[in-house]
């Protein structure tokens, strides 16, 4: 017992500290780069999206010379314009009372200028953790001995100099700068008034000099915002054009003049209708003379950063930081590539939802029909009905095969097409296996080894597969970038075991006690590794199952030494994933981040996860329709153990491994609902699996003991 135990834990020990040092030399070549610093100049253009920097003709051009990326404007709470520069200036995920409006006054003495609502914000995040945060880019070059300047305004019909909530430190100061005079009377212009942008070039100049760190808010696609709804489309997009070329104008005079050493064109946040549509993702691009893309350590994504990652990359350009998340990547094309992967990832995004929500209603309509076939009509049903009954169960059981096999990104279809069109090739190779199988316990492990393989090819060679399915994750949302989603974890720890159960079946005896160690180990590294699936809790979900299965298969007693030393490698597992995590040793995941975040702001942000995390829970609980999936397969289960009498007695009898993974697959989703801030996802995807296996060995058996 304690041999094999002490080998599986070894097996994954070993297999972790390769992944480990093959990092730790990735990022000793990284941190010998050597950079060159200077004076970091941010134009503010918010409202646009990728697609919009090819109707700027000369930014469109100078992005080919740029690091460009996508932005996650993710926040806590209701989305504001405002509330995304409070984000880039501190960081750190604050609140902000959009209701609240903020004016600016100039001190007398020193000249510089105060964002008057600053303590409105303290206030409002006086719980935070992060309250100490507001104002970081603004204190760090305080600190340095750096100064901060930010000219412009989005005024509209309310003030507007949310703007000066990047530059600004914790007293809502900024060094130098002017928000009155920018602006123009234009009654061509909706609202009446738009932005001088030869005066802000005159200001840019005169600023210059003495400013190490400039914020420039263009301001007019704001004000085009606030009026849009009192417009026509065209006329909209006419106003829009125009407001572009300007700031294209404005942005080639900055560069042609010179004097900087690093220009950032950034949109903030996205505009309604791109919001609606499901497009939030918003650009930014880095002048330098190098054209590539900027990836982060948070994303793990070429292209996408997080909003949080730019205050320590803007303090990272101007020397004042020795490192930050963002890397600099040099790719060709940048800007095209871009502009496909947006619109892959908005395709994959738009169709999440439906296509799931319809999956999820054709699982309960599923184990409606399979349960009424084997509980209530035994063998009455004659053979036909049981065959097309099984054949809809491995359908079920296949098209997450076809989810991950055929990228959501690929078509243009609709929700409606896709889920039809994966549906028939689930169907099809379903009806394939069965014919050239004719064993149920063939066709369930050949499904499951094929959603096995894949999910694992995926994982070993970078997840393209799972970034482009409808199960994966979504980088609209922001809740996971990288590794192996809450949907595909539960599914692998279902397939798994029944994996695991099948072979056992077909042999007829238990594998070897190695083998198993083995197998298991591989699955939990596929599930928890930070440079694989990097899904910490699914993978303490899964070895709860793994535990489990090893215990029931191999007639281990559950008496106190052996159950101490089976949490006794669970928990050393755990911790060296954690510590090699949170000291940087491998690409740093969530969990890895809440340590070091721990660190840096005290046992709070821990706090505050974990709040979170149940806040996240009972919420899907409410609302997803994955609880429902749950339910349905809870009562169809429970309800087998009493009708018809003693069926489920001689099904567990007849296929004794069986019972194990499925016994097993019921302990992890329960550990994964309990340590998942997604539980209700990891619990539901994961007993799928046991419920359709189980449906289909009950289907047309009519005897009992």
């Amino acid at each position: 017992m304690n041999k094999s135990l002490i080998a599986l834990f070894s097996v994954a020990a070993l297999s972790a500290a390769i992944a480990v040092l093959q990092d730790v030399k990735a990022y000793e070549i990284f941190a010998s780069r050597e950079e060159e610093y200077g004076k970091v100049v941010m134009i503010v253009g918010d409202y646009l999206d990728i697609k919009d920097i090819s109707r700027m003709e000369h930014l469109y051009r100078l992005a080919g010379d740029s690091r460009v990326a996508l932005i996650n404007n993710r926040q806590p709470g209701k989305a504001d314009a405002a509330k995304s520069k409070l984000i880039i200036g501190s960081g750190k995920k604050l609140e902000l009372d959009a209701a609240v409006v903020s004016g600016v006054r100039r001190e007398f003495l020193t000249g510089s200028l105060v964002y008057t609502g600053i303590n409105s914000i303290k206030d409002r995040n006086a719980n935070s953790e992060y309250k100490k945060y507001i104002g970081y880019i603004g204190d760090a070059i305080n600190k340095k001995g750096g100064t901060a300047c930010y000219i412009g305004n989005a005024d509209a019909e309310k003030p507007n100099r949310s703007s000066m909530l990047i530059a600004a430190d914790s007293s809502g100061e900024i060094d130098s700068g002017e928000t009155e005079d920018v602006i123009m009377e234009d009654a061509a212009f909706p609202g009446g008034k738009r932005t001088d942008y030869d005066r802000l070039a005159e200001l840019y100049k005169q600023y210059l000099p003495a400013s190490s760190f400039i914020v420039i808010e263009t301001g007019d696609m704001e004000r085009l915002e606030a009026f849009k709804g009192s417009m026509s489309e065209e006329a909209y997009q006419s106003y829009k054009q125009d407001v572009l070329e300007r700031i294209d104008g404005f942005v080639k005079e900055i560069v042609s003049y010179g004097g900087l050493k690093t220009l950032v064109f950034i949109s903030t946040y996205p505009s309604s209708s791109n919001a609606e549509a499901g497009n939030k993702l918003t650009p930014i691009v880095v002048y330098e003379g190098k054209e590539g893309v900027l990836y982060s350590n948070n994303t793990r994504r070429s292209g996408i950063i997080l909003n949080t990652d730019i205050a320590d990359y803007v303090l990272y350009k101007q020397g004042y930081l020795n490192e930050c998340a963002v890397e600099e990547l040099d790719t060709e094309a940048s800007l095209n590539a871009l502009v496909d992967m947006n619109m892959s990832i908005l395709r994959t995004s738009v169709l999440r939802a439906p296509v799931l929500t319809y999956y999820a209603v054709s699982v309960i309509a599923a184990l409606g029909l399979l349960f009424a076939a084997a509980v209530f009509f035994g063998k009455k049903a004659g053979h036909f009905w049981f065959g097309f009954g099984i054949i809809i169960a491995y359908t079920m059981l296949s098209i997450p095969i076809a989810f991950l096999l055929i990228p959501a990104s690929y078509t243009d279809w609709g929700p409606v097409e896709y889920a039809v069109l994966t549906a028939a090739a689930a169907f099809v190779l379903s009806i394939l296996l069965h014919l050239t199988l004719r064993n149920r316990l063939k066709v369930i492990l050949a499904i499951c080894l094929l959603l096995q393989a894949g999910l694992a090819a995926d994982i070993l060679t970078g997840g393209e597969l799972i970034k482009k399915s409808v199960l994966g994750y979504d980088p609209i949302i922001g809740a996971r970038f990288y590794g192996i989603g809450n949907e595909y974890a539960g599914m692998f720890i279902g397939i798994s075991l029944i994996v695991f159960g099948c072979i056992s079946e077909l042999r007829g005896r238990r594998c070897g006690k190695a083998a198993a160690a083995a197998y298991f180990s591989f699955c939990t590294l596929l599930l928890g590794l930070t440079t694989l699936g990097a899904n910490f809790g699914g993978a303490v979900a899964g070895v709860f199952g793994y535990l489990l299965a090893y215990f029931l298969v191999f007639d281990i007693k559950f008496n106190r030494r052996n159950v101490f030393t089976g949490v006794l490698i669970l928990g050393s597992a755990a911790a060296a994933l954690i510590i090699g995590d949170s000291l940087g040793l491998a690409r740093q995941s969530h969990m890895g981040a809440l340590i070091k975040d721990t660190r840096a702001n005290g046992v709070g942000v821990i706090t505050s996860v974990i709040s979170r995390k149940i806040s996240m829970n009972f919420r899907l609980m409410r609302y997803t329709i994955w609880t429902k999936v749950l339910l349905c397969i809870i009562g169809a289960i429970s309800i087998m153990f009493y009708k018809p009498v003693k069926q489920m007695f001689y099904i567990f009898n007849r296929y004794k491994y069986l019972k194990y993974s499925w016994m097993s697959i019921a302990a992890s989703a329960a550990a994964g609902f309990a340590v998942n801030d997604s539980g209700i996802v990891v619990a539901a995807t994961a007993m799928i699996f046991m419920a359709f296996t189980m449906l289909i060995m009950c289907i047309g058996e009519g005897k009992v003991v």
